[in-house]
């Protein structure tokens, strides 16, 4: 029963999220996997981590890798930064390594707390990598719904 388990859970661990792009028109990942996510809108708990990664090959190269998280409710954009330590991408590479190289793969590992100031909605998240002049290396849109804890 086990190994049936096993077998029936693996598709959805190898397939990533679908994932919408940008306004800007930046690249999207190749892939992007969301801990306990297959389809849009993942369900975070307030408090609880936001945790994936990210496979991409780097459009150019760059000494340094930014990276910014943005929460949209509809237009507006809700006030959100990431924690100073994770705006440095570059710490948090599992595959591939600062300065870039163009045509790099690279694996980008988040894992960040969820804040929302209250519960019950669904949202945006905007993530996006860039390089030494600030110009996206990838960016991607996918909603998440925002519950209790």
């Amino acid at each position: 029963m086990k190994c049936l388990l096993v077998v029936a859970l693996l598709p959805a661990l190898a397939l990533g999220l679908a994932v919408r792009p940008c306004p800007n028109n930046a690249p999207i990942p190749q892939d992007v996997r969301v801990v306990g996510c297959a389809a849009e809108p993942c369900v975070i708990p307030i408090g609880g981590m936001v945790d994936m990664d990210c496979d991409f090959l780097s459009p150019r190269a760059s000494n340094t890798v930014g990276a910014a998280l943005e929460i949209f409710l509809g237009d507006f954009r809700v006030p959100y930064e990431l924690p100073a330590n994770q705006q440095n991408a570059c710490n948090f590479f599992e595959a591939g390594s600062c300065p870039v190289a163009q045509g790099e793969f690279i694996n980008y590992h988040l894992s960040t707390p969820a804040a929302a100031p209250f519960a019950g909605i669904t949202v945006d998240l905007q993530l996006q990598l860039t390089d030494d002049n600030g110009e996206p290396l990838f960016c991607f849109r996918s909603s998440a719904q925002i519950v209790a804890a």
